[in-house]
């Protein structure tokens, strides 16, 4: 008796050409959406660290209604030696550690000894136990984690991804300070906070803080919160010898600030560091968004200002009495 089979019973397999076909389009697919996928996490980021920005100028404000200033970019404690160098153990508060109540780090603040200088304590006691901690008020999402500390000349500094304006000329030359075209909100070298009255130019066309990068070496100050320059960035460097403007993400020069690693390995941005400047060093406002940087106005606005921007009107932004009211930038 023969029996008639159904042809439905016998199920047709993929064949391996098919396989590899299904393969490759979801391999394809997967590769058009990851790009999507990544944009959108670093759109998350960018926010993120907008929002930190926003609340630092808003810190900014909040501080000035209660010392009817900015704080000074940072306080030398004795003034011997004079102020013009960061090289050595003078140094006391930086204006972040004078900010903490207002970003909502009171008990940090209470725990920091103001008539110290910074270099005191170590990870258990004294100062040095609140210059360790990381913030992540002061930390930008895009920024690569960095786990280095600042350890030359002392146990450790955290860093941070934000830096006030110290102004349109070198960060620690008094003459720049003083001279109304490169004037900046901040100074170390002159112990400085500006007023809202000082700011001549207004509120709008005057950058108060920006963002910064850091080195992973130990002996790199950028970005080191609670160490003199370390939360600053400025608008000019001279010291190889040629005077350029540091404009966002320069690629013209790297950055040389007081305590620097020697690093000429990263060249995206020639996010890089000379060691050891003097008074004529300089640290540029630089990120890793695409294209710029973000930064926080006088008047409480973050705007996100484009690594292109005209060398005239960047260093307009930074100087705080220049005699240059900006339209659209």
């Amino acid at each position: 008796m023969n029996l008639q089979v159904p042809n439905s019973i016998f199920r047709r397999a993929f064949t391996l050409i098919e396989l590899l076909v299904v393969i490759a389009i979801i391999a394809i697919l997967v590769a058009l959406l990851l790009p999507a996928v990544q944009q959108a996490r670093e759109a998350a980021r960018r926010s993120s660290c907008k929002n930190n920005l926003k609340q630092l100028g808003l810190a900014m404000h909040n501080y000035h209604d209660v010392h009817k200033q900015f704080p000074p970019a940072a306080i030398n404690m004795t003034q011997n030696p004079a102020p013009e160098s960061c090289r050595h153990a003078d140094w006391g508060a930086t204006w972040i550690l004078m900010s903490l109540p207002f970003i909502e780090q009171g008990a940090l603040y209470d725990q920091y000894n103001f008539e110290q200088v910074a270099r005191n304590g170590n990870a258990t006691s004294g100062n040095n136990q609140v210059t360790r901690r990381r913030l992540e008020a002061i930390m930008c999402p895009s920024h690569p984690t960095n786990s280095s500390l600042l350890t030359q000349d002392f146990n450790g500094f955290e860093k941070g991804n934000y830096g006030a304006n110290i102004g349109a000329g070198y960060n620690l030359t008094r003459s720049h300070f003083n001279d109304s075209n490169r004037k900046g909100p901040f100074s170390v070298v002159g112990m400085y906070g500006a007023k809202f009255r000082d700011i001549t130019d207004g509120t709008s066309n005057s950058i108060l803080i920006s963002e910064i990068v850091t080195g992973t070496g130990g002996g790199d100050d950028k970005g080191a919160w609670g160490w003199c320059t370390g939360p600053t960035f400025n608008g000019l460097s001279g010291c190889d010898g040629s005077v350029i403007v540091l404009t966002p993400n320069t690629t013209k020069k790297r950055d040389c600030s007081h305590y620097a690693s020697n690093n000429t390995n990263d060249n995206n941005f020639n996010r890089q560091n000379s060691p050891d400047a003097g008074a004529n060093g300089g640290v540029a406002s630089r990120s890793y968004h695409t294209g710029g940087v973000q930064s926080a106005l006088g008047d409480g606005t973050v705007r996100f200002i484009s690594e292109n921007i005209d060398e005239t009107i960047w260093t307009n932004l930074l100087a705080i009495q220049d005699g240059n009211v900006l339209g659209e930038f």
